[in-house]
């Protein structure tokens, strides 16, 4: 199964690990992470990743990533029909500019799973769901530690 990480998701190891929940969630990463080597899923890189990274003014931080990015066996390129699906999440949510590339990336790569770390961007996306229903098909949006408790089935504290 295909999965694809926002880039939150890559930089969530070097946030305040004191915060319970950004630690609860640098777990959860950690296990997706370890899911991904054993081959369970296949997580997909994208250009808009790249760029992102690539903008990091943290070197540690972008080499990490760096590093990270190849257990992506696949990295998705830009192209005319990932512009089109972002328009389309665009035009039918509140989600804007590079952010509508992400999910547009994970459209364009068949992923099953968009995984991020935004409340703000998963609650923008479930509320315009049925505007999207046609643009982003059936990927299932979660946060990771969700995302362990409800795809994963794995017992972690409520």
């Amino acid at each position: 199964m295909k999965i694809y990480f926002d880039m939150n998701i890559y930089n969530r190891i070097f946030d305040d690990q004191t915060q319970m929940r950004i630690r609860f969630e640098s777990i959860a990463i950690d296990i997706l992470f370890e899911q991904v080597e054993k081959g369970q899923y296949e997580l997909m890189w994208s250009f808009i990743l790249e760029y992102e990274n690539s903008r990091n003014p943290f070197i540690e931080r972008r080499l990490n990533i760096e590093s990270i990015s190849t257990l992506c066996e696949k990295i998705i390129e830009p192209n005319d029909n990932i512009k089109r699906i972002a328009r389309d999440i665009i035009k039918n949510s509140n989600i804007r500019g590079n952010d509508a590339l992400h999910p547009a990336s994970a459209v364009y790569g068949n992923c099953k799973y968009f995984i991020t770390c935004d409340d703000k961007f998963i609650r923008t996306m479930k509320k315009s769901r049925d505007n999207l229903e046609d643009v982003i098909k059936d990927i299932k949006l979660y946060n990771p530690v969700d995302f362990l408790r409800k795809e994963m089935d794995i017992d972690v504290i409520e």
